[in-house]
């Protein structure tokens, strides 16, 4: 029985973590094919001189989804189906599978990303063309852009028809009157849509800044446990001045001098601050390691330094690093949650913090938005966190059970 087994064993003894993977991957699954499920572009329609099947460009078109991380995730559509074909086909050789499929998704995403600006087109209201010209159209269940401004319609609750805005002229067609499943906020914005699509940006901010984190903690945290001396003592204060500073006041000061926010912002943002905790984690471990019998062996043979600490060192050091990574996963959805929050996220992006925020200054009539905003953010740091926990006791020898 390999380690992997092992582990796999002793995390599937947590019925609870083996629940809230299922979850993790229920959002994940919703935040791939969100456009499925809500978008204002029809799958097809018979409108003269138009597209027979307009959802299929809208995907990749700058105009619908102006965000990269977006294409990301609908070039995930398509792509998705084939790794698990070939997951369950390739069963002997399935990590090889997941490295060539995230390479291949990965190099595709960058090619269509670069030249995408070809397929822009201009802004089509679809559902008042298809009313307009009397034509058949099919469109996702819920007929709403997560971006689109109804500034017409107010405040909704849910299960509702849309507001209007006092002196609003309203729609000429009674079924252009938009109905709201989980309510609206002050700007027209259908909720639920907004929910869909703010998954894929919570996930993409805590993936990419955990991941940005690690590679800048592990880098210099096995330079400082390797070499030691006055290189550990400058990188270990750099460090604890890092951490001395409260994170989010420190988050703030680095937000307040961007002058326009984007996730990209924000990813670097948090992962500028959360780098020193992976530091300390690999350097304690590297302490640890080198005075051990294979690093003085590595040594005697002559093997340089790099090749001793990046080839056999840190694998040896990975397992607490997982770990530490769900719980930055958490923790960077939260902060950006806080950023939003307070109005200092992607003002572009639809983002659940976004959601609290106008519930908040609504008290009245925006107690959804908080429920809303505030459910989604518990339920995915929660299902994060647990799943933590059960990776640590896995892991750790003196806490299976």
């Amino acid at each position: 029985m390999t380690y992997g087994e092992i582990v796999l064993g002793q995390f599937r003894k947590h019925r609870e973590a083996v629940w809230c993977v299922r979850i993790l991957g229920a959002l994940l699954l919703l935040a791939t094919y969100a456009p499925l499920l809500a978008l204002d572009v029809p799958f097809w329609t018979d409108l003269p001189g138009g597209p027979a099947f307009p959802w299929f460009r809208a995907l990749l078109d700058p105009t619908v989804f102006p965000l990269a991380v977006d294409v990301f995730f609908n070039l995930l559509m398509g792509t998705l189906p084939l790794l698990v074909a070939l997951w369950f086909v390739l069963r002997g050789k399935r990590l090889r599978v997941l490295r060539w499929w995230f390479a291949a998704h990965v190099l595709l995403f960058l090619w269509v990303n670069h030249g995408r600006e070809e397929l822009r087109t201009s802004m089509r209201d679809y559902p008042e063309l298809v009313v307009e010209a009397k034509a058949s159209a099919v469109f996702p269940p819920v007929r709403h852009h997560p971006s689109s401004r109804r500034s017409e319609f107010s405040l909704t609750r849910p299960f509702s028809q849309g507001n209007l805005q006092p002196g609003a002229p309203p729609p000429e067609d009674k079924s252009l009157w938009p109905y709201y499943v989980l309510g609206s906020d002050n700007l027209g914005n259908d909720v639920l849509t907004r929910l869909l699509y703010g998954t894929r940006i919570s996930l993409t901010i805590g993936i990419l800044a955990v991941g940005i984190e690690i590679l800048i903690g592990i880098s210099l945290g096995a330079i400082a446990g390797y070499l030691g001396g006055w290189v550990d003592d400058l990188l270990m204060f750099v460090a604890q001045a890092v951490l001395v500073i409260p994170v989010l006041f420190l988050i703030l000061f680095l937000m307040s001098v961007i002058e326009k926010a984007t996730i990209y912002h924000i990813v670097f943002v948090i992962a500028a601050v959360g780098w020193p905790g992976v530091m300390r984690l690999v350097r304690g471990e590297f302490l640890r390691q080198r005075e051990i019998d294979y690093v003085t062996a590595a040594r005697s043979l002559g093997l340089p330094a790099r090749r001793i600490m990046f080839r056999h060192i840190v694998p040896n050091t990975l397992a607490p690093v997982f770990v530490w990574a769900t719980f930055g996963v958490a923790g960077a959805i939260l902060l950006e949650s806080t950023l939003a929050f307070l109005g200092l996220g992607d003002p572009g992006a639809p983002s659940w913090g976004q959601i609290l925020r106008i519930g908040y200054e609504n008290k009245d009539t925006g107690r959804h938005l908080v429920w809303a905003g505030g459910l989604a953010i518990f339920v995915i740091v929660l299902v994060i966190n647990v799943i933590g926990e059960a990776l640590r006791d896995a892991l750790d020898p003196k806490l299976r059970r």
